[in-house]
């Protein structure tokens, strides 16, 4: 009897021993299940915050490219003005030079002919 006794101790602790393991494993997966489910709401959480961070930069810079190429514009256009104003003050010199250079030749050798 004692033998069939310890045997019935040795079959019980083996049940035991298979609820303990099948109980760490159950445990383990809800583990993975909840750091999945977690990982998920982080990741999405900061993809989040990076699409609200590009929206704000690019509502705050759109108006900048507009102003930017606005002042380019007016800059450019300022500086045609100013070049045509010496162009018309300095039209009568010069074509007075190209008449006096085509209408007075002087015989020179040229430099590089030396």
């Amino acid at each position: 009897m004692s033998q069939s006794n310890g045997i019935a101790t040795l079959l019980k602790t083996e049940k035991d021993a298979q609820k303990i393991v099948a109980e760490a494993r159950q445990y383990r997966q809800d583990k993975l299940k909840q750091a999945k489910k977690d990982a998920l709401d982080e990741i999405q959480k900061y993809k989040t915050a990076k699409e609200q961070e590009l929206k704000d930069f690019e509502a705050k810079n759109a108006g900048s490219v507009g102003d930017l190429e606005k002042s380019a514009e007016q800059g450019i256009q300022g500086d045609l003005k100013e070049i045509q104003q010496q162009s018309n003050a300095k039209k009568n010199d010069v074509v007075n030079l190209l008449v006096g250079a085509v209408t007075k030749p002087s015989a020179e050798i040229h430099i590089n002919a030396k």
